[in-house]
């Protein structure tokens, strides 16, 4: 140490530049660094410090922790220096992993030669990357920070008794006020879809991971056999459903397009023989007169083709839907028949076309879905090819998956829609007309009980996420309650709260080993 504090200009220098090295790099990188750059180093007789002097100038400054204050700008390793590099980490992984998404979403065009790698490259929003990289590692460097800050002033062999000591010196305290605090954070993503996505996938792993250390704690009683997580999906899946039919103006675009595009036989594309020069309604004009149908009591179909003239007038909102009735079967009895299926009179034979058709279709979809799952596995992957273990694995794991997948999308889907003929035959017309919608899905998504009790988890999470992003909008369009401006931000910063509790104090509460790596890398742990 005395040789490095010299009484030199240059070494004083030396040890400072190696000193503001370490808000960067910690003596592991920089003996990292410093091993890949040396061959480099000795061609060109450059001279670099060794890792012994940098280990030797990040370990010279002691803990400084008098105050509560003091410990946010403590210059020992552990502390400031640590907490900037966990930020810097924080910034450069969320910048690389968000821009690899957005190039693998755009990767299908560069497959159909629509666009060119480097039009691609030049079009990923660096700037959007960029603001959600700082909104992160600004989070790890506050929340970082204010755990230190609060581990003190509650440290409870530094305070005074008090009658609160039970509750402020509890080890749940630090992480909880400083996940809290840290919140804000998110603000500086500008993007707020993104911003309301992350807080509501951020909301219901926060629910998730209380609910299991309540359960490891028995503070919540042991639950009957029949409840389960295999439950979360046909509760959501009914609310779900009914937005999609009732209000398609909050349901998500996307899942709306995934329904849709698997509803062919439901939702009739224009026939090819029919005149150009007609018109014929769109997918969501079709979807939405189911709601309008049920609404006057599902009325009887009277062909055009049997009573021709006769037939009674439409009203307005159903005049997009008269071309479909015009060519309808005329064994048809129910306008919501004739309209979905216009050209096979029997609800269980399209059914089971349904079935037959998307079936494929969602095999394939879930072959594509495990493939992209495997390329993330990487090392793993390696191994078993290696090891010459990848087709007994395709085997034993990915076929029984893929046809598992495969078949909870097309019964869910195929039920959802069978249902809306099925209620028409089995309940009076006038009971429960809008009402039976939330049974359909309820009923619909009892389908996920053939994937694994994992995936049933994994999907019921998926669909709670959007089902509380539903209600939410739901409210506010009944007027129920009010937009709060930038709202997504408090309750993401109760739920990282809550998450940032468990991780410190039951990390095993938090069951997807994938959101543990991700903390301890983002935090630097």
């Amino acid at each position: 140490m005395s040789e490095l504090y010299n009484n030199s200009e240059s070494d004083k220098k030396k040890a400072q530049l190696l000193f503001l090295l370490t808000f960067v790099l910690s003596n592991k990188g920089y003996a990292s660094t410093h091993n890949l750059l040396a061959p480099v180093l000795g061609k060109v007789h450059a001279k670099f410090p060794t890792p012994v002097e940098f280990k030797a100038v990040s370990n010279c400054k002691p803990h400084s922790h008098n105050t509560p204050l003091s410990t946010i700008i403590c210059l020992h390793k552990d502390c400031l220096p640590q907490t900037t590099r966990a930020g810097l980490s924080a910034f450069v992984q969320v910048f690389s992993i968000s821009n690899v998404i957005e190039f693998l979403i755009h990767l299908p065009g560069i497959l159909k030669r629509k666009k060119s790698i480097n039009q691609i490259i030049n079009g990923l929003p660096m700037d959007s990357s960029a603001r959600l990289a700082l909104s992160v590692s600004t989070y790890v460097i506050i929340y970082k920070s204010l755990v230190r800050f609060f581990m003190r002033l509650f440290d409870p062999l530094l305070r005074k008794p008090s009658s609160f000591d039970d509750i402020v010196c509890s080890p749940l305290v630090p992480p909880f006020l400083a996940g809290l605090l840290a919140g804000p954070a998110l603000l500086i993503d500008g993007d707020q879809p993104r911003r309301i996505m992350i807080s509501v996938y951020i909301l219901s792993k926060s629910l998730q991971f209380t609910y299991n250390a309540l359960r490891q704690n028995r503070i919540i009683p042991k639950m009957p056999w029949w409840w389960g997580s295999w439950l979360l999906f046909p509760i959501s899946s009914s609310q779900l459903i009914s937005a999609y039919l009732l209000h398609p103006d909050i349901f998500p675009s996307s899942y709306d397009k995934f329904i849709t595009s698997r509803s062919k036989i439901y939702i009739n594309p224009r026939p090819s023989d029919f005149p150009d020069t007609m018109p014929w309604p769109t997918g969501r004009e079709i979807v939405d007169r189911i709601a309008i149908l049920s609404s006057l009591y599902f009325p009887e179909f009277y062909s055009p083709k049997l009573h021709g003239r006769d037939v009674p007038p439409l009203p307005d909102n159903l005049k997009p839907i008269q071309p479909i009735w015009e060519i309808a079967h005329p064994a048809h009895s129910k306008m919501m028949c004739a309209m979905l299926h216009h050209d096979e009179p029997s609800c269980l034979v399209t059914y089971t076309k349904f079935i037959a058709k998307e079936g494929v279709n969602s095999l394939k979809f879930m072959g594509m879905i495990y493939t992209i799952s495997l390329l993330f596995r990487g090392k793993s992957l390696i191994e078993r090819l290696v090891m010459k273990k990848i087709i007994t694995q395709v085997l034993n794991n990915a076929v029984p998956e893929i046809f598992k997948g495969a078949t909870f999308i097309t019964m869910a889907i195929a039920t959802a829609w069978a249902l809306i003929c099925g209620f028409q035959n089995v309940l009076p017309n006038k009971f429960m007309p809008i009402s039976r919608i939330y049974l359909n899905g309820f009923i619909s998504g009892l389908w996920v009980l053939v994937e694994s009790p994992k995936r049933r988890l994994d999907i019921g999470m998926y669909s709670l996420r959007l089902s509380i992003e539903l209600l939410w909008k739901l409210l506010v369009k009944k007027g129920k309650i009010r937009n709060i401006r930038n709202g997504e931000v408090i309750y993401f910063s109760l739920a990282m709260a809550m998450i940032m509790t468990i991780y410190k104090n039951k990390p095993k509460s938090i069951s997807s080993p994938y959101i543990r790596i991700a903390l301890s890398r983002l935090l630097g742990e």
